[in-house]
């Protein structure tokens, strides 16, 4: 009897991509009853030997949708272990002169509430979602592997272990550590052949399992680079392992064009990204001894407050120099049989922090608004298909307009990190936001910051929501200006 026509065997689903929303789409998978195999290319994130070098260190933020993405996956523990690996910060810090020239900081909290965002490192996030996942007798993680074809139409992926050595005949450093981490042994073939019931791409913004989709069918396909580069930076502790910055925010040195982000974290060290056009990277690697001079006019007291200026040149120049880009896809599905989650699915510039809680939030959207409700009443257990007919369209219809806004937002918001502290009009313009938040509950008026950072809205229906508001706040701006006008006539007339 093969795997399709047996009742009583639950369908198989391969995840490609290990990452946090690849090991919390394997986790919500597991937590289900389905057997489920996890596809990674990189090490094992928690195993001793894993190469630091290798992973992708820059923090990112959580917020309220990855939060409730991840305590949704109903694991005992793992929303607490998130949050002691991250670190909560409720402003955005910008670093200034002042028009003496002096050193100047302005705090602009996220929201009048008191709202925060959790800093924290990808791979920390990914690491614990994995442990999690590690508990689970029904899901399987090979790493190392790397997806060589896959034929949507007989449901068949090919993965080949890039640590096999042909001459010896093994691998090179392989990992044991974890019982969810079975490695292929020393015997095994180079490549592996695994055939599925439903795969799930999760593998990132240069999906291997998009592009085979693309070639099985039409898909819009847009993908636009921004015109700068952005370069890491490890910022360490001071001697006593003090912290050099106020660890409540995340701060940032804005200037015209360019940007400098630095995110605190937890062991006291911080990592900052450096944003500036492709053209200035490229000057500034020809021209090595404009480095210093270039950070103190673009991002003052970094040098010599933060990281000392050779630490600033030896890490411009051994670090890569990463491209920043956003990728829309018109179809995120195949038939029954394959999704698109996360990166894969779209691509963000990281000026919002939405990036992976958008991923995170596709993970809870497809299980719980799509899945679930198409198999259950009560309980998983009774469930054998996976997917049936007509989910996966249902929710890439309903989730691309979504990951479309996100993108759009995320884009736009470069344009308010590089302004820095905004006028005097747009202060003003905050404080009557504010005020009408607080004041006039009924007309369910919130910043489009906290709409989309600390609410749950559909993206598309923030957007058009703050598209009213901005109507709204027009209409307001002109009463409260005709009453000025009228008090000063009236004024007027009295002196007369």
């Amino acid at each position: 009897m093969t795997r399709s026509s047996a009742m009583t065997v639950k369908d198989k689903v391969v995840v490609v991509g290990g990452g946090p929303v690849g090991a919390l789409a394997a986790l919500y998978t597991a937590r289900r009853g389905y057997e489920v195999e996890v596809y990674e290319f990189r090490d094992d994130p928690n195993a001793p030997s894993a190469s630091e070098g290798k992973l992708a260190l820059i923090p990112v933020t959580i917020s309220e949708r990855g939060f409730r993405a991840v305590e949704n996956a109903n694991v005992p523990g793992l929303m607490e272990d998130i949050s002691r690996h991250s670190l909560p910060v409720h402003s955005r810090m910008v670093h200034t002169r002042d028009k003496n020239g002096d050193l100047k900081e302005t705090s602009m909290p996220y929201s009048s509430n008191g709202d925060r965002i959790h800093i924290m490192q990808r791979t920390s996030i990914g690491q614990r979602i994995l442990l999690a996942l590690s508990k689970e007798p029904n899901a399987k993680v090979f790493f190392d592997h790397k997806l060589v074809t896959c034929d949507l139409h007989s449901k068949t992926a090919t993965f080949e272990n890039v640590k096999w050595k042909p001459q010896d005949g093994g691998l090179m450093d392989s990992t044991e550590n974890m019982k969810v981490s079975e490695q292929t042994s020393k015997d095994a073939e180079r490549t592996k052949s695994v055939t599925y019931d439903y795969i799930i791409g999760a593998d990132g913004a240069h999906s291997a399992i998009r592009k085979q989709l693309m070639r099985e069918t039409n898909v819009d396909y847009e993908q636009h680079y921004v015109d700068v580069l952005w370069c890491d930076f490890y910022l360490p502790p001071g001697p006593k392992g003090q912290r050099k910055l106020d660890e409540a925010h995340l701060h940032v040195w804005p200037d015209k064009e360019r940007v400098f982000i630095v995110l605190p974290e937890v062991d006291g060290s911080a990592r900052g990204g450096m944003v500036a056009p492709i053209n200035e990277f490229r000057r500034l690697k020809e021209h090595p001894e404009e480095l210093e001079a270039f950070f103190d006019s673009s991002y003052p007291g970094v040098i010599p407050d933060l990281l000392s200026a050779e630490s600033v040149k030896e890490q411009f120049f051994r670090r890569d120099h990463l491209s920043l880009m956003s990728i829309k896809c018109g179809k995120i599905g195949w038939e029954d049989s394959c999704v698109l989650l996360g990166d894969a699915s779209h691509t963000m510039p990281p000026f919002y922090g939405m990036g992976m809680n958008t991923g995170l939030e596709d993970v809870r959207v497809f299980f719980e608004d799509f899945v679930d409700p198409a198999h259950r009443e009560d309980v998983y257990s009774s469930i054998n298909t996976f997917c049936p007919k007509g989910v996966t369209k249902a929710y890439t219809d309903f989730r691309i307009p979504d990951v479309q806004a996100m993108t759009d937002i995320a884009s736009d918001h470069f344009e308010e990190l590089k302004e820095g502290v905004p006028g005097p009009a747009v202060i003003a313009r905050k404080k009557v936001e504010s005020g009408l938040q607080k004041h006039v509950p009924g007309l369910d008026y919130v910043p489009m910051y906290s709409r989309i950072v600390f609410g749950h809205e559909r993206f598309s229906v923030a957007l058009k929501k703050d598209a009213q508001q901005k109507i709204l706040f027009a209409g307001v701006l002109a009463s409260l200006c005709a009453l000025c006008v009228a008090m000063l006539a009236r004024a007027g007339a009295g002196v007369m």
